[in-house]
Order: C-alpha cells, then structure tokens, then sequence
C-alpha cells in the first residue's frame, strides 16, 4: 500500500476525448478534463463556471428559424440584427430599436427562413452587403439609430452619362466623326458610362480654324467631364480631353487609343447567375459562385463597389471576372480577406493575389492552391493572423495560418483531442468573443453549445460544452460596454409551446455575491427593496431558482408572471438552473514500483484552491457529491461572502480502479476551480 498526493493545477486542455483516455503521455491530457459541462476554461488555466444568459425578449416569430446577425458602425454603435422569415429587426443595448412612436423597427426583406443560413454578409461603414443564390445582390443601409432600409443593388457607375450631346463644326464637311463624353466623380474619379454617341460630317482636318464644338447636359453636379473621339473604320475611341464645363472644342486632338471609355457589364440577370458569397478585397465588392459558375468570382471596380464595368483597353481599376482552374468544379463557399483573398472551396481552399506582392488587377490576378481539406459552407472565423473554417461536414474545425516554412496557408485541426463532441453533431452557427477570455461558440444540430478556449500564442485549445433547458439555435457576437457580449436566440418549451428567445450571456465580471449571475433565460431587479418579483412571464409554469440579495432562496414555480419572495430583496435574479460539473482525467502516478495504472485506489483526502466561489459540492466513487464548507461560516443577517482559498475536505472514498472526481455546482453561484490536490491510497496489483 503506497499513499501519495496527485495534483492538477492547470485545466486548459479542456474535455478530452474518451479516445484520449490513455494518453498520458500528451501534455494536454495533464492539463485536461473528462467531462467539463456549463464550465469553461481560461487561458491562465483555472476552470469557471459559465454565467448564466439573462432574457432580452421575444423572437417575432416561434414557428420559423432565427438567425441573429451583427452590425458594427464602430466600437460604440453595435447592434443585433434578428433575422426571420421575410423580416429584419433591430437590437441594441439590451432591447428592440423603436421608431417615435415606440413600435419596433422592422425591414421587410425577400428572404424566407430556409433561406436564412445561406446567406453570405459583408460590411462597409452603415451598409450591410448582402447575397443569396436564391434572390439578387441586397444592400441593408443605417441612415440614423431608427432608420434602417433595405434595397436591391443596382449594379453600374453611380454617375448618369451625360445626355442630348450635340456637335456644331466650321469648315467644309468632308469626312465623318463620332464623339462620345462621360461623367467623372471630382472625388472618387468613379466614371460613368458612356453618353449616347453623335455622329456627323466635319471638315477633313480638325484645326485652330475648323473646330469642332461639342455641347451636352448633364444631372451630375460639378462633375469633370471625359471626350471621347473615333475618326476611323475600326469604331474604336479614344480619349482626347477633359471638361470643367458641359461644352468642348475640338482643336484637333489626338485621340489615345490606350485610354477607352467604360464599357457596361451586364451581371447576374438569371436565377442562376445570382451569387451566393460576397466579400470586400482591396476596395473592391467581390462576388462569387452562381448556379451557373460556380468557381468564379466577380470584383467591383476599385473604390466603386457596384460599378463592374470594364474598359475597352483594360484599365488597372476596372472590373475583374476569375475562375478557379481545378480538376473539380467545387463550388465557392466563402472568402476571407487579408494579405490574400482567401478562397474556400467544397474541395480546397486557395488564395487570390496580383502575384509578386502586386494589386490585383485585370491583367495581374493569380490564384494558388493552399489546401485540399474541403470547406463547409459557414462563413469561417478570423482570430489574429487565424483563419478557423469548418471542414467540409462541419464537424471538424481547421485552423488556417500561414506557414513561413511552407510559404503558404496550413490546415491544422483543432478539435481532434475533443471530436466526441462534434462527432455526429457537426456546427451550425458560431461567433467568436475575443474578451475577456478568447472563446469560440460553436451551436451544434442538437441545440447544444460547443466551445473551445483559443489562444494561439500560448498553445491554449480547451473545449468545453454547454447545455441549457432548450437548443440554442443561432450566436453572434457585438463590442458591449463589458467586452465582447454573446447573444443567441434560443428555443425554450414554457406550458407545451415552443418559444424563440434572444438572450444574451451575462458578463463574466460582477462585484459581490448579490450580482451573481447564474440562471438561464434570467431576468434581474435593482431597486427598493420588495417581496414580488414579476417580469417572468416568458417562464410560466417553470419551476426556477432565485438570488436575492446574495442567498440562495427555494425554487419557486412562476405564477402569472410572477413569484413571491419570503422576504423583501433589493437585488434578485431569477431563471432557470442549470449544472456545471467538471471530471478531471486521472492522472497517473509513478510510483517506485512503476505506474499506478491497473491498481486499486482510495481518495480520503482533498485540498481545493478556490476563487471567489460558493456552493461546491465534490465527490469521489460513487459517492454522491458533497456541500464543501467554504470560509468560517456564514454570520447571522449578513450577506455571504464569496470564498478564495484553500479549503480541505474529507471525503472517504472506496477502493476503486479509478478516483473518478467529480465537481458540481448546481446552486445559482460561481464556482472558479484553480487547482486540486488528494491523498491517495495506492494498492497492490
């Protein structure tokens, strides 16, 4: 009989796969968990319960998918778009967006519920770009806080070519002439397409003397104007001068073939040529993959991003249309924007470039293979210098980084030490909060929640999953006042009916035990101190847990929207409960014998390091878990106090093959684990 102490001072590894069971020797198993439910794990290593998500309201409809999607103007303008069946509403600070008379803002939109996650979104200041295969290119515009509309792009220059162009020549009429003039921006020297051309006998040689005058009208205000002249059989123009002013002579100029006016390019006229990505480049609108071309990709002309119009000669800005040359036609899924355009396919990913560090331009466009993993089609993740995309199938995560060594992108998978949890359960809607902690949400087929702790620079990849009385269907992130805020619409069944909700995770970071938040689907109150706590009426029926003012009140069933409490509080929270529980591995031990592995084992004895935690229980065995009594006890009509650290317990466990620790926290407190300790009995073999 060997007795010994095991310690685990580091949890960032995460739930592990049952097929990691054995390895011991991988540095991640040290690190790592067996089950880590409605917990998650930090970058520094300490294991937190997650808070809990408070109630913001009603989706509009129950029937149909929800899809939540987030607009940022800057750091302090962000919202929550609620994405629905043929409708848009608007979420900011906590509620709906009102107009003057304090009706909800909502946008009627073309897009049905099934349509709703094959929807590819970009973003440009106020102006949310939109595509769908199953309708044309959309713009979503912000003209103020309430005032939201939606619109079919109109692709061309947004410059009108000028109109009723008039030519008045001297000199004897002797050999045929045609003048074309466009409109310029003064400020994005965006062009606008050709006027209608004006053909006429002039003199056979334009001098000082015999002149050519040319008149026109125009709507663009203090536009410049271009000429354009064709004086020969081959119909080409060329430029031949500007125009401050709607008139210009025409002293004999040469016109410079090199420099052709814009030439319309009709796109996306049929069902199946609209695309189904959209993404900005290097000031360009990119479009891709039609029903009928589905490895090609449209791009705007520079700086103007629904003018995809061409010159005839080319011009380095104008338009460009590439298509992937591939061995399979593998349909364009999305495309990320860095250095390069990156480019997921069904079947590999590529980069788009001008080659040699140059722009992309008409004549200088390059694509490169990087990958043949295969990409689904969820718009990916940027993390850092990270690209992460779901691998064709969604149930495996790839992290796409460039590689000095390779001199290119590598898919490195993120979640094969914890597969079991996609395993059959691929993702379907996924948001990344970068603060405080860098976590990865992943919603899985099921309504639960994947999530994964993700720190590259310090090697931190630790899953860990999330359940709650429901299915989460669609997550997002936005900028909050307290860093990244997760919202999600979740289906919740309340008396036999389902109801979408959007809720949003509480912060991670609250002062006091009175401000605890660890209910589901919870609303909170602050004010004078009363008896009757209403606002629950989303919760009818539900038996739900309760906070107030820091101690722990008996569940209670909502009633007409409301509970009564046995005592007057002044701070309550209030919603559904949840467990988090977490099973570390076990850990082998050395022994001078050799290893522990094969033999019986006792746990008798543990040291706990807390913080800022309450209402633990821990257990060994089979052993139901037990309360762990945390600090010198509670004083009488005083609010508890939060405990940090070290505590022991007893817990005289049996003689197992495994220790088989188990953690649980089912009370609506925090529980933030930093390390554990156990004597351990070791028998013979």
């Amino acid at each position: 009989m060997s007795a010994v102490t095991v310690i685990q001072n580091n949890f960032n590894g995460g739930e592990l796969s049952p097929l990691m069971g054995a390895r011991t020797d991988q540095v991640r198993y040290g690190n790592g968990c067996t089950k880590l439910h409605n917990m998650l794990v930090l970058p520094h290593g300490p294991a937190l319960r997650r808070p809990g998500f408070q109630f913001i309201g009603k989706c509009r409809e129950n029937t149909s998918r929800v899809r939540l999607i987030p607009f940022s103007f800057n750091v302090d303008q962000t919202y929550i778009l609620e994405f629905g069946n043929k409708y848009i509403r608007v979420w900011k600070d906590g509620g709906l967006v009102v107009n003057k008379t304090g009706t909800p803002i909502e946008i009627g939109t073309p897009w049905t519920s099934e349509m709703l996650d094959f929807l590819s979104i970009c973003q440009s200041a106020d102006v949310l770009f939109i595509a769908s295969s199953f309708t044309l290119p959309h713009k979503l515009c912000r003209g103020g806080h309430a005032l939201w509309y939606i619109e079919q792009m109109v692709l061309g220059s947004s410059m009108k070519p000028p109109i009723n162009l008039n030519a008045q020549s001297k000199g004897i009429a002797s050999r045929e002439y045609s003048y074309v003039v466009t409109a310029i921006d003064p400020f994005t020297r965006e062009e606008s397409e050709p006027s209608e051309a004006i053909t006429f006998q002039g003199p056979e040689t334009i001098s000082v003397a015999s002149t050519v005058t040319l008149t026109w009208q125009s709507e663009q205000a203090d536009a410049v104007y271009a000429i354009y002249k064709c004086w020969n059989e081959s119909g080409k123009y060329g430029f031949v001068g500007h125009a401050s002013s709607k008139k210009w002579v025409d002293r004999g100029a040469t016109p410079d073939f090199s420099e052709g006016y814009p030439v319309s390019r009709k796109l996306f006229q049929r069902v199946d040529e609209y695309p189904s990505a959209v993404q900005f480049y290097q000031q360009r609108l990119c479009f891709a993959a039609t029903r009928s071309q589905p490895q090609t990709i449209w791009m705007s002309r520079s700086g103007s991003y629904t003018n995809f119009n061409i010159s005839d000669p080319l011009r380095d800005d104008d338009g460009i249309a590439a298509t992937l040359a591939a061995e399979r036609v593998n349909k364009i899924e999305w495309m990320v924007p860095g250095r390069q355009l990156i480019v997921g396919t069904a079947g590999s990913e590529w980069s788009l470039s001008g080659g040699d560090n140059k722009a992309v331009t008409p004549s200088s466009i390059k694509f490169e293979r990087q990958s043949t993993i295969g990409a689904a089609p969820v718009p990916p993740l940027v993390v850092g210098e990270s690209i992460l995309f779901l691998q064709q199938g969604g149930k495996v995560i790839r992290e796409f980084l460039y590689s000095l060594q390779k001199d290119g992108y590598m898919g490195t998978e993120l979640s094969i030490l914890s597969e079991h949890l996609l395993k059959g359960n691929p993702v379907v809607s996924w948001a990344y909060q970068q603060e405080p902690y860098s976590v990865v949400w992943c919603v899985l087929s099921d309504g639960s929640l994947a999530a994964f702790t993700y720190e590259r620079e310090h090697d931190v990849v630790g899953w860990h999953r999330h359940v709650t009385e429901g299915k989460f269907e669609s997550v997002c992130c936005i900028k909050g006042s307290e860093g990244d805020e997760l919202w999600c619409v979740v289906t919740r069944n309340v008396n036999g009916a389902a109801y979408r909700y959007v809720e949003r995770l509480a912060p991670y970071s609250m002062d006091g035990i009175e401000e605890q938040f660890f209910v589901d689907s919870g609303v909170s109150y602050r004010g004078e101190k009363t008896a009757t706590f209403s606002g629950l009426d989303h919760l009818e029926g539900k038996s739900i847990q309760i906070l107030a003012d820091g101690f722990v009140i008996p569940p209670q069933v909502v009633s007409e929207g409301r509970i009564i409490l046995p005592y007057a509080a002044s701070v309550v929270h209030a919603g559904l409960q949840y467990s988090s529980e977490l099973i570390p591995t076990e850990q082998d031990v050395m022994l001078k014998s050799g290893s522990s592995r094969g033999r019986t084992r006792r746990v008798n004895r543990m040291c706990l390091h807390l913080y800022e935690s309450s209402g633990v229980q821990v257990g060994v065995g089979n052993v139901e878990p037990l309360p762990v009594l945390l600090g010198d006890g509670a004083v009488l009509d005083a609010t508890p106090a939060l405990f940090s650290g070290e505590t022991v317990v007893e817990v005289n466990g049996g003689y197992e093959m495994q220790s088989n620790v188990l953690f649980r926290q089912e009370e609506p407190l925090p529980f933030t684990l930093l390390s554990y300790s156990m004597q351990v009995e070791i028998g013979e073999r």
